[in-house]
């Protein structure tokens, strides 16, 4: 599915709707002067923010900033934090995100401090989406998922439903299609239901989008049109943007431009009357890519939308505003752009989509799904419990009770030893797939952009506008792109062995200088490239006993780290230490690079540690240190590593000695 359907507006649900009666304007002031308590100031601040927060939310800003002062002043912490939470909505509409996660956090902190549950889920499910719209899919959905389970247990159909339409949301652009279906199913079947047409809209929108991926233009534009007939009605008008951005997509992708062009102008319109920075730049893309493939090079629409989605930190909208600049000059023959837009594209991509976040992502529904069937059995176990003592009742022979305590008694011992065995096979089950999903999650991060970015600068490279100085670029660009597949297929390679073979050594006795003489000689140009001077302090009469195999690849990967994150004309030693009377040899490779962040350096050598690029902005990998740790661990070892920021890094490791 092309990437312009992929971007498709998916429904975001805020705030729970509440409607509260509304005064004229010049009436607020006298309202809050005759409100004799705190539960009706509250009142009529809410009715503040329903009237001005479209309109002028200058005005809504001073009022209820009035009233965090009086409820400080009155110490009615409830109604400070339900301003927090409206106020954190107006910041959001003006495209100020960091002021309104802020305040949702703030608000957040102080319901939970009351433990009024209903208020805490609201806030969740506001914080929860702030977090997606930045990207943060994992963190997202840990709110989501913290609100539905308060909805469960509260049996709230309007907030299950929009716990749904949100888990779906958060799936759907972290492309969990089947998941983000399921969850948009169960949202309609509510909605439909219960006839709350609001929630109705919100479900026929994101199952469109979901038919619209899977290639099913006709179906999808059907629930989309559905949801736009709904959202006629004046009280939806912020939710008819979607399906007017989504059928102008669906338009698009048919080539019928000036239908598309009608759908995304009407959107745009709407958007701009109702303040919508998001909304605005997402159509302003939509605009830009039609007319700048049509004229010649019109990037204006483009870099408007791209500034739009910098101002309020949305790296989804960023990501597609770039991929389509890359392709409105690509089609211009302007390959030096395009080169450029593709880069910055990958960075924010690779930001999005990181193993940590796919894994986390799995671990946190997995763990929702684990609660609720605990809270399923718990009630299955309370309600056989309640039968049991009915029967009790009734049993009056001792005869049958004892019986019946010694049946319960062979039923469970036998399901304990079920459970057990079923236990183990689970646990060897789960050890195989973590296996795989580490693999393929490897290959798909580390692989996929630096070998997937090849045919594309090629292309370039062949095409015969291209000028000398373009192709002297998009070489240096290939040559960074082909050595760190190398790189990392190596360790991909070293890595599938390991798992799939198990701890399998070839112990051996071998001299190290001859191996260090060689692994410098591969490195030559890595660190001559960058002038780097490598000082090799290892005796010509040091043996080890090892695995020469692993101890080639710990060394090379620590020399390779060094070299990429020291700065040119920068130093590495490489030391081997022998204590009097003790079996083992410490080696160290030590740079005056940039140095490790202590958040990093605890993490280090964890299988699922995000890698980052070099001091020439080398590419990288998230195994080798992994890898290395392995090794070593395996040969008897340890290993372990000191640094400080700006002033360099020491890694030290252990190796018996053979001699």
């Amino acid at each position: 599915m092309c990437k312009k359907l992929a971007s498709l507006l998916l429904v975001l649900i805020l705030f729970r709707c509440v409607s509260f009666a509304q005064s004229t304007p010049p009436q607020f002031r006298n309202d809050l002067a005759k409100a004799k308590t705190d539960s009706q100031l509250l009142k009529v601040y809410k009715n503040v923010y329903e009237y001005y927060k479209h309109a002028n939310n200058d005005s809504a800003k001073a009022l209820l900033e009035q009233g965090i002062k009086t409820f400080d002043a009155h110490n009615f912490i409830y109604g400070k934090a339900s301003i927090l939470i409206m106020q954190s909505g107006i910041y959001e509409e003006e495209g100020v995100p960091s002021v309104a996660m802020t305040k949702e956090k703030e608000g957040l902190k102080l319901f939970t401090e009351l433990n009024d549950k209903p208020d805490i889920a609201n806030a969740n499910n506001t914080v929860g989406v702030s977090e997606m719209r930045r990207g943060n899919y994992d963190i997202a959905i840990n709110y989501f998922l913290a609100a539905l389970n308060y909805y469960d247990k509260a049996s709230d159909t309007g907030g299950i439903i929009n716990s749904y339409i949100r888990l779906g949301a958060a799936n759907d652009y972290s492309s969990n299609n089947d998941k983000a279906m399921e969850f948009y199913q169960k949202a309609l079947a509510l909605s439909l239901h219960t006839k709350v047409y609001g929630n109705t809209i919100y479900a026929y929108n994101n199952i469109g989008i979901s038919y619209a991926k899977r290639g099913q233009f006709d179906t999808a534009l059907t629930y989309f049109e559905k949801a736009l007939v709904l959202s006629e009605k004046p009280d939806y008008a912020k939710i008819r943007l979607q399906p007017l951005t989504n059928i102008g997509k669906i338009y698009a992708e048919k080539k019928d431009n000036k239908r598309a062009l009608d759908f995304f102008y009407r959107g745009l319109s709407l958007a701009r009357e109702l303040k919508m920075q998001e909304n605005i730049g997402r159509l302003l893309y939509e605009i830009g890519m039609i007319e700048g493939l049509q004229k010649s090079n019109d990037m204006s629409s483009l870099q408007q939308a791209l500034n739009i989605a910098k101002t309020i930190d949305n790296k989804n909208l960023q990501d597609e505003i770039l991929s389509g600049m890359a392709k409105v000059a690509d089609s211009n023959h302007n390959y030096k752009d395009e080169v450029s837009y593709l880069k910055q594209e990958w960075i924010i991509h690779d930001s999005l989509h990181s193993i940590a976040k796919a894994k986390q992502i799995a671990n946190l529904q997995s763990e929702y799904e684990l609660n609720k069937s605990n809270q399923q059995l718990a009630s299955l176990q309370l309600s056989e419990h309640r039968n049991s003592q009915k029967k009790n009742l009734i049993i009056a022979i001792a005869l049958i009770l004892a019986i019946t305590l010694l049946t319960l008694l062979f039923f469970y011992i036998k399901s304990t030893k079920l459970n057990k065995e079923l236990s183990a096979r689970e646990k060897d089950l789960q050890k195989a797939n973590d296996v795989k999903d580490r693999l393929f999650s490897i290959i798909g991060h580390d692989l996929k952009g630096p070998i997937g970015n090849i045919p594309n600068l090629l292309n370039i490279h062949n095409h015969p506008t291209t000028t000398s100085e373009e192709k002297k670029y998009i070489l240096d660009s290939l040559e960074e792109n082909t050595l760190a597949s190398l790189e990392t297929l190596e360790k991909l390679l070293s890595w599938g062995k390991l798992q799939l073979k198990g701890n399998i050594l070839n112990k051996t006795v071998f001299r190290v200088d001859l191996l260090m003489n060689n692994i410098l000689r591969l490195l030559a140009v890595s660190y001559s490239s960058k002038n780097i001077t490598i000082i090799n302090n290892i005796q010509s009469d040091i043996q080890l006993y090892a695995d020469e195999n692993h101890f080639k690849f710990v060394i090379r990967n620590l020399l390779s780290n060094a070299i990429k994150f020291t700065r040119v004309n920068g130093i590495i030693e490489v030391n081997a230490e022998r204590m009097p009377n003790d079996k083992f040899i410490t080696f160290s490779v030590k740079d005056n690079g940039v140095g490790i962040p202590t958040d990093r350096l605890e993490h280090i050598f964890e299988p699922y540690n995000e890698s980052t690029r070099g001091t020439a902005n080398e590419l990288g990998n998230s195994i080798g240190l992994m890898l290395s740790r392995e090794f070593i661990l395996q040969n008897g070892g340890t290993i372990w590593v000191k640094s400080e920021i700006d002033l360099g890094t020491t890694f030290f490791f252990t190796i018996m000695r053979g001699n």
